[in-house]
């Protein structure tokens, strides 16, 4: 039985997906609006490790956001991919 690769961490029973998304515009109170490969704009905040680390996030910056499959209008960004 292999994994999916598009779903990460578990919580109790919900399970988060993983998706790739493009930094659109940059919010107050470090909140961001995303861009989904499919085109849907999502609002995320920074993973605690990214706040940590200090990562700065740009529009245009390429990161990966898990999804919660309750509220998939919400994410959290846990990775920077590629800056701009």
């Amino acid at each position: 039985m292999g994994a999916d690769p598009t779903m990460s961490g578990r919580r109790g029973d919900c399970r988060t997906v993983a998706v790739e998304a493009t930094v659109v515009e940059l919010l107050p109170r470090a909140t961001f609006r995303v861009q989904l490969d499919d085109r849907r704009l999502v609002l995320a905040s920074p993973a605690s490790a990214t706040r940590v680390n200090f990562v700065r996030l740009r529009a245009g910056d390429r990161v990966m956001v898990e999804l919660a499959p309750h509220d998939p209008t919400r994410g959290k960004i846990v990775k920077l991919l590629r800056a701009l």
